[in-house]
């Protein structure tokens, strides 16, 4: 299927409209505008952006992960959004890469003491396993779960 060039303009319009409200994925563009535009259309447009430097993944995924981070959120959770948004699974592996264990057990740490420290009682299974499926549900592993409890118990962390 063929489109005229006053289409073609139009899905450029529009395709830097979308890039001017905040950064996009590839396939977020792509998924806004094939809704007025044939698939063709749509990723040349995409391509051309690309090209132009107004779509850049690397720096998109960047600065979505720590986004993310600050959000609280956990390495699972942060994996799951970041691949519904269409980022590169090679993107994501390398962000994943940028942080380790640690940073999610200081953010962990961090987390429990101003979220959950009042309702926390280490004496009492239930209180623990509560919090654990509180942090767990923020995409948190369970040993970075575990180390970082057990860190908050034994007063071993920093107060920031």
């Amino acid at each position: 299927m063929s489109y005229t060039e006053d289409e073609r303009i139009r899905a450029k319009r529009r395709a830097m409209y979308i890039l001017a409200q905040r950064d996009h994925s590839k396939k977020e563009l792509y998924d806004k505008l094939i809704k007025n535009y044939p698939e063709e259309l749509c990723e040349e447009v995409v391509d051309m952006m690309v090209d132009f430097g107004y779509i850049d993944e690397e720096k998109y995924s960047a600065k979505l992960y720590r986004y993310y981070m600050n959000k609280g959120w956990g390495k699972s959770k942060i994996r799951f959004e970041l691949k519904r948004k269409g980022l590169p699974e090679s993107l994501i592996r390398e962000r994943e890469q940028e942080y380790d264990s640690e940073d999610f057990i200081d953010e962990i740490i961090q987390l429990v003491i101003k979220k959950y420290y009042s309702k926390l009682d280490f004496s009492d299974y239930q209180s623990v396993q509560r919090v654990t499926a509180a942090l767990a549900r923020r995409g948190y592993g369970y040993e970075d779960i575990k180390l970082a409890l057990t860190r908050v118990k034994n007063g071993e962390y920093d107060d920031e």
